[in-house]
């Protein structure tokens, strides 16, 4: 009786076989969009434009739709396109890239709340000395849930804004570090993570309508100021 056992396996799973050679030469194999948006996709999830789409349309009902964003760098890089990349994570089935980068973005939110905010002790705007004295170390440092709270405390965040930052982080932690965590969720919880995360960088940037203006958080827009980004509109303009 043979011993012999069989397994189920990928062969090359991080390969691009129209690309890496020396298969690319013996196969000749064309490269087109197909094959690349093939490549991107998750193995088994639909790479076809329609289900891109549609994938696009499951992500895109955001209660509160982000309708702007200043041309600041550091926002850029650190909220809109990672945001922007979450997105594109859940077309092409990369539901654990779309959770992952809405984590990232969410701390990189509450840290910007607490520099812009008006942070005082002793009715002085705090120092990091103060920072470590106070919290057990600089904020940036500090675990979310940490930062979260002391946003929450300081009532930098309302109770809305503090369950986002919650519904993110704890979905977050138990996929990117739980072995025991199914799959069976992700798609689901993606999206929501996908929504919180949307609410959150809203509740940061402002964007509420005056007149026909749209209204920027008061507290962003000082530090736009000093960024250069943000001026006062000129007379006659």
């Amino acid at each position: 009786m043979s011993d012999d056992k069989l397994m189920k396996a990928f062969i090359n799973p991080l390969q691009f076989l129209e690309i890496d050679e020396p298969w690319a030469s013996y196969h000749k194999s064309p490269l087109d969009a197909d094959a690349i948006l093939k490549f991107m996709c998750t193995p088994g999830v639909a790479s076809d434009i329609q289900s891109l789409v549609n994938r696009y349309q499951e992500i895109s009902k955001e209660k509160k739709r982000l309708n702007i964003a200043p041309a600041e760098d550091r926002i850029l890089e650190k909220l809109i396109w990672p945001l922007r990349h979450s997105k594109a994570s859940y077309m092409v089935g990369n539901f654990l890239g779309t959770i992952s980068l809405c984590g990232m973005v969410a701390e990189m939110v509450a840290i910007l709340l607490f520099e812009i905010s008006d942070f005082q002790i002793n009715h002085r705007k705090m120092t990091n000395k103060d920072e470590n004295s106070v919290f057990g170390s600089s904020f940036e440092k500090l675990g979310q849930h940490r930062r979260v709270e002391i946003l929450h405390v300081y009532n930098i965040i309302d109770d809305t804004i503090k369950d986002a930052f919650d519904l993110v982080r704890t979905k977050r932690n138990r996929y990117l570090h739980l072995w025991s965590q199914d799959y069976a969720a992700l798609p689901v919880d993606a999206v929501a993570v996908y929504n919180a995360t949307v609410t959150i960088v809203i509740r940061a940037i402002g964007q509420d309508f005056k007149d026909g203006r749209i209204i920027l958080n008061p507290a962003l827009v000082k530090y736009l100021e000093k960024s250069g980004i943000y001026e006062p509109e000129k007379e006659g303009e």
